[in-house]
């Protein structure tokens, strides 16, 4: 009834990744407190940038806020990269909404079926009042980000948008204008709740709560309770306010909150938002996929847990038994019973993906987290999950024809398939390390390569492996061989291996660098391509013997690297990065993508035909030509003299069901009016 939505501290601020392997970075990847500082002008509209979501459905992007009109029909959402959602029927089906603005978006209001308004990074303002047909900006005098906007309940004349460093504005005349209310706290503020055009509170880092009672003119600090932030607040009453925050900390007041009391729930999650229906109903959503409900006002709440735990940051009730929630890789949710059960309406799995590999335009596999492993025959169109037999993290997959594969991952494991991956056998691999990297020339003969410098080699197709010599204790990323004899291996503290006999004598070609090296590639038996951390591209133009550092100006970490021809390669990695070359790495173009997420795998097979995968089962297929944006290198460096860590840690085009998943929902059955 009268609450706004929190974004999560995550969703509004960036995120700085610990520079570790790609492998470890995929489950260890911390949010930082950093903000975000994305430009207007960047990139175009979704559409625009070339690339289309084939897993999850609509899209993976977090999404930071979900409202709905009061006929439980029209809604949107609004999240990461400039991510506008919109439905027509209850959030069954989902459209984008294209803009060209690739702001985080991270609070809406939505006034009625026509009208929403939404407000992100840099002060950015956004309205609609035809559907979403059309969104304009509105000018404000903030840079801050915004995190939450709200209207007086009595007057959508009047609302107020809050952000970092305690930025207050308001409007007057519907949004047309905004301008700077007086705040009492430089913290960051992340919710704001209005009773009606006077009485407003909003909350925010180190337990701040601050309070007006004259619709802003004045400010006032209220409560500052400890260093952990309130990320949600919710007017319940004329008299009554519920705020909760992260350690699972609850305060209520009862007298439009001049004073707070905390309320003990029994639990220390995060809680990162709140919101209310009436004077008895309302809902919190957590960090671990528990949604708590109350029907008293919130003198008791009771848990309701969802499959899978996810990070839900939004929570929307269009009445005392419809609502959404929506919250990272895309995930919206949607509740009948008042809370109690949590039906999906996105499609596919939320898993980290770590790899991605294309036989040819029709036939991929992916694999990740949880012993996921993913197959396709339609180029992406639908993807299915096959059983694997492990719940083991899966690191790379690879295969030498259209039945037969192999895939390595933590406690030395290998899979192998004859099948096309319907099926696959454990191997017994020898090590109980994790396995990072896998090859293979021959149906029969290939290497692994993982943590601590181990190496396994088959010659049977993987009947039998055996541990080789190595001659380093570093993290082995990725291998490759030109031929039976001439092989590489990459990996942490920018160690580079190479081999004249097989494997079993490596010789240390590293250079004078230090960064993790990630990936190895080659064209042929002369050009290769190594890429790692920091923006690291290494090409050779003699078979490993040496390499040459072609520095650029992207200083992300990169993951991936496919080759397609000796000219043609693309590049993935960190905040959604994608590189491609068409003249051999003279010049890298930065190729413009609908996700900020990391990007772990890349399937390239030449021109547009591209697929990407990463964080959060993301899985993007490239549609329009590439970009041709260049990003120049200074001139290839002369070479790099020798020596150089990344720590670990059946299509028939129905949906997507995984097992473990949250049940997937159902649109209601209209029975057809008698004629």
């Amino acid at each position: 009834m009268r609450a706004t939505d929190n974004p999560s501290i995550t969703s509004v601020i960036g995120r700085i990744v610990l520079t570790l392997s790609r492998k470890s970075m995929r489950r260890f990847c911390l949010a930082s407190l950093l903000a975000a500082s994305l430009s207007l002008s960047a990139l175009g509209q979704v559409a625009e940038r070339g690339w289309e979501w084939q897993n999850p459905k609509p899209q993976g992007n977090a999404i930071s806020s979900i409202r709905f009109a009061a006929d439980k029909l029209h809604g949107w959402a609004v999240g990461a990269d400039g991510l506008i959602l919109y439905t027509t029927d209850g959030g069954f089906r989902w459209e984008h909404q294209p803009t060209r603005l690739v702001n985080a978006l991270n609070g809406l209001y939505v006034l009625d079926p026509k009208r929403a308004f939404a407000v992100g990074a840099r002060g950015l303002v956004i309205s609609t009042r035809n559907g979403g047909e059309k969104w304009n900006e509105a000018k404000t005098p903030a840079k801050d980000h915004l995190n939450a906007i709200t209207f007086a309940p009595d007057n959508p004349q009047r609302g107020w948008a809050v952000g970092t460093y305690g930025c207050i504005l308001a409007t007057i005349d519907g949004g047309a204008n905004w301008v700077t209310q007086k705040s009492p706290t430089q913290a960051h503020l992340y919710s704001v709740s209005f009773f009606n055009k006077y009485v407003g509170l909003a909350v925010g880092d180190r337990g701040t709560v601050v309070r007006t009672n004259d619709g802003g003119r004045h400010w006032k600090e209220v409560v500052r309770m400890g260093q952990q932030p309130f990320t949600g607040v919710a007017f319940v009453t004329e008299k009554r306010a519920v705020a909760v925050g992260h350690g699972g900390h609850v305060i209520s007041s009862d007298d439009a909150g001049l004073t707070w009391e905390p309320n003990d729930i029994l639990m220390t999650a995060d809680l990162l938002a709140v919101y209310f229906t009436d004077s008895d109903h309302g809902w919190i959503t957590t960090n671990n996929g528990t949604v708590l409900s109350t029907t008293n006002g919130g003198k008791i709440w009771f848990p309701s847990s969802i499959r899978t735990s996810p990070r839900l940051v939004t929570i929307y009730f269009a009445d005392a038994m419809t609502g959404w929630t929506a919250g990272s890789d895309g995930l919206v949710l949607r509740s009948d019973d008042s809370g109690v059960g949590w039906s999906r309406l996105t499609e596919g799995g939320r898993d980290d993906l770590a790899d991605i590999f294309f036989l040819d335009n029709s036939r991929g596999w992916a694999v990740g987290a949880r012993g996921k492993i993913l197959v396709t025959r339609s180029g992406g169109k639908v993807w299915t999950p096959e059983p694997s037999g492990t719940t083991a993290h899966l690191d790379a997959i690879t295969f030498i024809n259209e039945t037969t594969g192999w895939v390595v991952g933590d406690q030395g494991t290998i899979l192998h398939t004859v099948d096309g991956g319907a099926s696959w056998k454990k191997q017994e691999s020898g090590t109980p390390q994790q396995l990072l990297g896998v090859f293979f020339l021959s149906p029969k003969l290939g290497w692994a390569v993982g943590a601590r410098g181990h190496m396994v080699k088959t010659e049977d197709g993987g009947e039998t492996w055996f541990l080789r010599p190595s001659v380093t204790k570093a993290w082995l990323e990725d291998v490759r061989f030109i031929d039976e004899k001439h092989g590489i291996a990459v990996g942490s503290g920018g160690t580079i291996l190479r081999t004249e006999d097989g494997g079993e004598i490596w010789k240390d070609v590293s250079t004078n660098l230090k960064e993790w090296l990630h990936a190895v590639a080659f064209a042929d038996g002369a050009r290769g391509f190594i890429v790692g951390e920091k923006g690291i591209i290494l090409r050779t133009d003699d078979g490993g013997k040496t390499w040459k550092d072609q520095e650029t100006n992207v200083k992300t970490n990169l993951f991936a690297i496919s080759v397609a021809s000796r000219d043609e390669a693309m590049i993935t990695g960190d905040q959604g990065r994608i590189l491609a070359t068409k003249d051999g790495g003279q010049n890298w173009e930065i190729q413009p993508t609908a996700t900020s997420s990391p990007l772990y795998g890349v399937a390239y097979r030449g021109g547009s035909d591209a697929w990407v995968a990463g964080r959060g089962g993301s899985i993007l297929r490239r549609i329009d030509s590439l970009a041709t944006v260049r990003n120049p290198f200074t001139k290839t460096s002369s070479d790099v003299s020798s020596s150089a860590p990344k720590l670990k840690g059946s299509e028939n085009g129905q949906q997507l069901n995984f097992d473990d998943d949250i049940p997937l929902a159902k649109p209601p059955v209209r029975k057809p009016q008698k004629p």
